[in-house]
């Protein structure tokens, strides 16, 4: 997602363990053990799609090494990349992931965090994701230009922490 990866300002958090650019930080964002009001600005790309079979397509292959193994070069021209979408098996999960990791941002995000989300509409529409960030009030909704008009519609969303009591559940 960044050009520089190295930076010491930079935290990249997965909880998948083969990535071929490992995590700093292996846990699970639902849950972290980060101190409360840590952060100023949080980039959340999660999966977008769910029901997947790991390692059955170039997407679902956490490893580029295993990727480049299993499909020809060919196939892979372009961004071979892992998308984390056989990490959820049903939309229900999906949307608990993504609502369980706001709330948990809310938590170690500083009162004037900034959350930048970003969505792909695969399986599941912008508006019924946003649903789920009851405690985050939408700044901005930014398309991504892509170059195929047969491209699914992506976004970044900026969000910032709402303001008073949280309020929302499931």
């Amino acid at each position: 997602m960044w050009i520089e990866k190295d930076s010491p300002h930079i935290l990249y958090v997965d909880i998948e363990p083969e990535l071929s650019y490992p995590p700093d930080r292996l846990m699970s964002i639902t849950e972290t053990d980060f101190k409360n009001k840590r952060f100023h600005l949080i980039f959340f790309d999660p999966p977008h799609e769910f029901g997947r079979t790991k390692n059955t397509s170039m997407y679902t292959t956490p490893n580029r090494e295993t990727c480049n193994e299993k499909w020809p070069e060919w196939a892979r021209k372009g961004h071979p990349r892992y998308y984390g979408t056989d990490k959820y098996s049903s939309r229900k999960e999906l949307k608990e992931y993504v609502y369980y990791a706001q709330k948990e941002f809310y938590r170690i995000g500083t009162d004037d965090c900034v959350l930048m989300f970003k969505w792909s509409e695969n399986r599941l529409d912008l508006d019924d994701v946003m649903n789920n960030l009851v405690w985050w009030k939408t700044i901005m909704t930014i398309p991504i230009k892509t170059a195929s008009e047969k491209a699914t519609p992506s976004y970044w969303v900026m969000l910032m922490k709402r303001e008073g009591p949280r309020q929302g559940s499931l």
